[in-house]
């Protein structure tokens, strides 16, 4: 029913953190370019380690 006390995988720990960076990053963009750069550049980083680990998953699961 609910998640509250199961552990998040890795994974799911890397998509949040994505997503509150692109919101925030989002939400600078008007008032603080070169912030809201800086944490658009720390977001696609943690994109990218999310698609090296799926797709290590689905090759994983591919075997």
């Amino acid at each position: 029913m609910f998640r509250l006390f199961e552990p998040r995988s890795t994974l799911e720990k890397l998509q949040e953190k994505y997503t509150f960076l692109m919101r925030r990053s989002y939400e600078l963009a008007l008032i603080d370019k070169d912030r809201s750069d800086l944490l658009n550049d720390k977001a696609c980083k943690i994109m990218q380690e999310i698609r090296r680990m799926e797709k290590n998953q689905e090759a994983r699961t591919s075997d």
